[in-house]
């Protein structure tokens, strides 16, 4: 007997071997639940759809949006779209966009592998989370798509615990600019949470935890540029330890995460537009870990004592460096960088801005900075500098070494460093750094009163 098929369904391919699949991999995925009102503040994508195979069927993971109100010639991207869930094993995805088909798409980081089926306005991927991806396609070179696929929580509070302020799932939280964090409280933003504000903690002795896969933004508010402002931060601390694990930070009026103690952070991703809304930065002994940031400022800023910044997915934009040195009297010391991702670099190739290298130091410090380690770099599609270093306020800059860099799309502009007044750059190793699989060489570095036995290069590469 054969069956007519109903009309009504619409049985496309993808879904068909999404169906299969999914009942070959022993995976399990968890989405997010829509948040109620959530056009005012972060509105769903008028672009993209995303569903992930879970068992037999496709489900749809929530894909937000978020436009700048920022117009500058210098701004390349003017929307950033996301979506975030949780899985285990391999699993497909589905994209599927709202409007037109797709052309031409680019799943970074390229050293993943990741090779997209299309089909029209569709396209599948198969993934293994966790992981982090940049989604770009010709002709939407504004509209660029972010997937965070995470693994499943760890160690969630208990929301009945008094010491535990919980923001529950697929509601908006309206708690304002400053909201007063009391010293040891745990707020846990629940995954399909939005919070609009930003969390002041209080200092005291105890750690402040911020956990969650939900959000937290002041999309739509002015910013507060200048460094009085530095406390309407989204996340800051002085005086009180910080553990910062889950959250997605967006459109913040200052920086993104900022502690003056120790700052401990995993999983974040952060999103910003404005000139002076930096990414990380945390005092001695912080860390940053499996996050992703796509910033306007600084990204990193390493200016303590052993810091340390791992597995990280970053998408630079026009201003900030990856890793800022100091900014005027700062001084790390014994900080490692290492397995980062770089996506894209949208620093305007031709005319550029100071404090853009892979590894900065823009205004300098009166304060020795030495022993600072970036390595295992991969710049997916170019790279504006290597390594810029103005000295000029005295500092005793040295053992600055960068290694295992591979920059695909080439260099922008030249390296420069450049040491002024009494200061002094010393020790400068740059190891098995190669542009476009050839080795980089010292006419790619400008030096300014600096001697060249300061600065060594080597290579390993047989493309020298």
């Amino acid at each position: 007997m054969h069956l007519k098929p109903n009309p009504m369904l619409r049985k496309s391919w993808w879904m068909l071997l999404a169906m299969l699949a999914g009942s070959q991999v022993k995976a399990q995925t968890t989405v997010y639940p829509f948040p109620e009102n959530s056009s005012e503040f972060l509105p769903q994508s008028a672009e993209y759809q995303v569903f992930v195979v879970q068992k037999d069927q496709l489900t749809e993971s929530f894909v937000y949006s978020s436009q700048t109100n920022f117009e500058k010639p210098e701004q390349q991207s003017d929307w950033n779209h996301w979506t975030t869930f949780e899985a285990t094993g391999e699993i497909e995805v589905v994209l599927k966009k709202r409007k037109g088909s797709i052309e031409n798409p680019r799943v970074y980081p390229a050293r993943l592998g990741i090779k997209p089926s299309i089909l029209g306005d569709e396209i599948r991927l198969k993934i293994a989370p966790p992981c982090k991806l940049l989604i770009e396609m010709e002709g939407m070179e504004e509209h660029p798509l972010f997937i965070f696929a995470d693994a499943p929580e760890k160690n969630k509070p208990n929301r009945n615990d008094p010491n535990v302020l919980w923001f529950d799932a697929g509601k908006v939280h309206k708690v304002g600019l400053q909201f007063k964090v009391p010293n040891g409280k745990t707020l846990y933003v629940e995954g399909g949470a939005i919070v609009w504000g930003t969390f002041y903690c209080e200092d005291g002795p105890l750690k402040t935890a911020i956990k969650g896969r939900g959000i937290l933004t002041t999309r739509s508010s002015e910013r507060k540029p200048n460094a009085q402002n530095i406390p309407f931060t989204s996340i800051y601390g002085v005086i009180t330890d910080l553990e910062i694990e889950g959250i997605t930070i967006t459109d913040p009026v200052k920086f993104c995460i900022l502690g003056r103690s120790k700052v401990e952070t995993d999983n974040v991703k952060l999103f910003a537009w404005y000139h002076q809304t930096d990414g990380w930065g945390g005092g001695d002994d912080s860390r940053i870990t499996n996050s992703f940031m796509k910033v306007f400022d600084d990204n990193v800023k390493l200016y303590g004592k052993n810091q340390k910044a791992a597995n990280l997915v970053l998408y630079q934009q026009h201003n900030g460096a990856p890793f800022q040195l100091s900014w005027g009297g700062q001084s790390g010391q014994n900080c490692l960088a290492e397995n980062i991702d770089i996506v894209k670099c949208w620093v305007n190739k031709q005319a550029g801005v100071s404090n853009s290298a892979l590894l900065n130091l823009r205004k300098g410090s009166n304060r020795p900075i030495s022993t600072i380690t970036i390595r295992n770099v991969h710049a997916d599609q170019g790279l504006h500098q290597l390594i810029g270093v103005l000295n000029d306020q005295g500092a005793t800059v040295q053992n600055l070494r960068l290694e295992n860099i591979t920059i695909s799309q080439g260099l922008f502009q030249k390296s420069y460093l450049d040491n002024q007044q009494d200061s002094k750059l010393l020790g400068i190793a740059l190891s098995n750094v190669t542009i476009d699989g050839k080795c980089l060489e010292k006419e790619n570095i400008q030096l300014n009163s600096v001697p060249e036995k300061e600065l060594t290069i080597s290579c390993q590469s047989q493309n020298k």
